[in-house]
């Protein structure tokens, strides 16, 4: 009886404990969980959004390839850079450039952006104008953070687990301190019931939603989310057919709050997929969550030593490419060129691009995709 009695003891304080740390985490965000209908005011974002036009490269819209595993190439026994059948999907950041003063500017953005409801309360904010800003503070963070520790290369044990980046407290906000996680599940999810909003979070590897070459805006964040869901429900990353097992990411599992249920999740892959999938994805047999892919979104793959005789002139691929694309890759490899050419990861990954996108030249489809709640919800 003594041990029984001890047991529950310990079992009660555990559950106290629980609960404790939950009141806790809910009464620290307590304070941004309050909005305006209306506002006076507007937050720019111009150098956020400049500093991503200079620095993300559009992949364009996946064409369900399924990458081979690697060759190492001539003379060599080592693979480098990204082995995962998803490595040709999905924008990339050209993390090279955030050197000390770029970085410096980043971190001054993030120091600024942070800043801001200490000046003007956020109960004063519209929703639209809570949520755009949330989005770019967690994705201007997680981008700082990464450059910092740039070449990191695999990041789920970064970013995940009890010391991952996600859940260290490296903002403050109006007196607050808060995580990645925070602004993620007790702030976003806890103030925006609608699945679109996991697609404006950029979690740093290729495997999650895209990072967009602009900043999310009041009026026009829902028209980003879609636009972002469309792609990633659309890509292997996101979702795909293996048989009748419907394959998605992992991310999803990351977000039960928002599907409650199976029939949930397969109902808002569905709305959002291309006609020919959706009808595979309502009859699919089951969903697993097993799809991830954590290397890092950067365009050179976190390989910045390669010796590769092999290594190209990426000249001859920008050649390839059409307007933003060629323009932003020639200032990107002019000043960074590495000694022995661009990286064979990099060229591979260009060459890929512009095969995608020489191969929808011309190509004009119209598609509708089902309302989501989000694009409802007015100012």
């Amino acid at each position: 009886m003594r041990l029984e009695k001890i047991v529950k003891s310990v079992l009660t304080a555990m559950l106290l404990s629980l609960f404790a740390s939950g009141v806790k985490a809910n009464e620290t965000t307590q304070s941004f969980n309050v909005h305006s209908q209306v506002s006076t005011f507007e937050i720019a974002y111009n150098d956020w959004s400049y500093i991503l036009s200079a620095t993300v490269f559009e992949a364009g819209r996946s064409d369900r390839y399924s990458a081979p595993r690697p060759e190492p190439g001539i003379g060599r026994r080592v693979i480098k850079g990204n082995t995962s059948s998803t490595r040709f999907e999905g924008n990339r950041l050209y993390f090279l450039a955030f050197d000390d003063a770029n970085l410096a500017a980043l971190l001054r953005i993030r120091a600024e952006l942070a800043a801001v409801p200490g000046e003007v309360p956020i109960a004063e904010w519209t929703k639209n104008q809570q949520l755009a800003y949330w989005l770019n503070l967690y994705n201007v963070t997680i981008i700082s953070e990464l450059a910092q520790r740039y070449p990191e290369q695999e990041l789920r044990s970064l970013l995940y687990g009890k010391r991952g980046l996600l859940d260290k407290k490296l903002l403050k906000v109006a007196g607050v301190k808060l995580s990645l996680n925070d602004i993620h599940h007790n702030i976003i999810l806890a103030n925006w019931d609608d699945p679109l909003v996991i697609y404006g979070l950029f979690h740093g590897y290729v495997g999650c939603a895209n990072i967009r070459p602009e900043a999310y805006t009041a009026d026009r964040v829902w028209e980003q989310l879609k636009d972002n869901a469309v792609e990633f429900v659309n890509s292997n990353r996101g979702a795909r057919m293996r048989g009748e097992v419907l394959q998605v990411s992992a991310i999803y599992e990351d977000n039960t709050e928002l599907f409650p249920s199976e029939a949930a999740l397969r109902s808002h892959i569905a709305a959002y997929a291309d006609p020919s999938f959706a009808e595979r994805v309502r009859g699919a047999s089951r969903i697993k969550a097993d799809v991830t892919d954590y290397y890092i979104a950067d365009l050179f793959q976190g390989v910045v030593n390669d010796t590769n005789p092999n290594a190209g002139n990426p000249s001859a691929v920008v050649q390839g490419l059409r307007g933003r694309d060629a323009a932003l890759l020639s200032d990107m490899f002019m000043p960074k060129m590495l000694p022995s050419g661009a990286p064979k990861v990099v060229m591979e990954y260009l060459g890929k691009i512009r095969e995608k996108k020489a191969s929808r030249e011309g190509q004009v489809s119209v598609e509708e995709y089902e309302s989501s709640e989000g694009e409802a919800q007015p100012e």
